[in-house]
């Protein structure tokens, strides 16, 4: 939402939740008071989404506090949800259970990671097995970036990608019908193991809600010789752009490109080759309000600084 003031500076109403893995320090009430004042004072609305993993304990503590909640699904499941393959009763079913949860928490916005170039679905990782142990299985040596990793080249032009996507879209369409009260948004994905949401030139053909996450973009578009900031405005122009895994991330040219990995990084951490302001500019005026800490310490200095980066634009 946009408030428009005589001759000031556009004022912007924005939605920030800090990831549910932030809170889970001794000196998470104080956290979350400050970060709740600050917020405030912008005129921004703080809230916390709930990471896949948050234990119920968490849960419990940010529902008392009356926080208002989004989620990162599958919530606790043993598996993910893979919408790219014709057989999705197991999902829909798994589906069926954590957003009759959601609705007890009063939790309308979840995101997910939709598809993977496979007929089966990955265990979820963080509940007593390591992301390499679940995902490894997924492996498929055609599509590797690098011989014997787990990096994915760019396979959209495959025939396969191609027939996937479809099924995505259809599935995708009746996820949708079928919870009418949510917003559910695919997010791109960290290019590895043949997840198929790498990047929005493929994900806005798709004409469902999208969440941007800056970590997985930058090694993506890096890896594949892509424009980082042109990706993030395919994205911000697109008009399906609806929330923002927003992190900073410690990896540049100077590193080889295979010895890359995730962001999570504070918004402390300047990186100019990604320019992360400009990205967050981008996306505010395509019209984004919904930006997602997804940093384990981020704290109040996140909020100061995207204050600061609104005010310089």
């Amino acid at each position: 939402m946009f408030l428009l003031a005589k001759k000031q500076k556009q004022c912007i109403i924005m939605k920030i939740h800090f990831t549910s893995i932030a809170f889970h320090g001794e000196d998470r009430q104080e956290k979350l008071k400050r970060c709740r004042d600050c917020a405030e004072s912008f005129g921004w609305e703080f809230g916390v989404q709930l990471h896949n993993t948050a234990p119920a304990w968490i849960i419990e503590i940010l529902a008392k506090e009356g926080v208002p909640l989004s989620v990162h699904g599958p919530l606790n499941q043993d598996r993910f949800w893979n919408l790219s393959r014709k057989e999705i009763g197991d999902t829909l079913a798994a589906m069926d259970r954590n957003f009759a949860e959601f609705e007890q928490l009063g939790i309308h916005e979840v995101v997910f990671h939709s598809s993977m170039m496979s007929d089966l679905t990955p265990e979820a990782f963080g509940h007593g097995k390591s992301y390499l142990e679940c995902m490894q299985p997924f492996y498929r040596p055609e599509f590797a970036r690098y011989p014997g990793k787990k990096f994915n080249r760019d396979f959209a032009g495959e025939p396969e990608f191609a027939e996937r996507y479809e099924l995505l879209r259809r599935n995708m369409e009746q996820v949708r019908k079928r919870f009418p009260g949510f917003l559910i948004v695919q997010e791109n994905d960290f290019p590895a193991f043949t997840e198929m949401n790498m990047f929005f030139r493929d994900m806005i053909t798709l004409n469902s809600p999208l969440c941007l996450d800056t970590g997985h973009l930058w090694i993506s578009t890096h890896q594949a010789g892509m424009d980082f900031q042109q990706e993030i405005k395919t994205a911000a122009d697109s008009g399906l752009l609806r929330m923002c895994h927003l992190h900073s991330s410690s990896y540049t040219s100077a590193i080889p490109a295979d010895e890359w990995s995730d962001g999570h990084k504070r918004l402390t951490l300047v990186n100019p080759e990604m320019d992360l302001p400009r990205a967050f500019r981008t996306m505010v005026r395509g019209g984004l309000d919904f930006f997602v800490l997804e940093i384990a310490d981020a704290d109040v200095e996140e909020l100061q600084i995207m204050h600061q980066w609104l005010n310089e634009a």
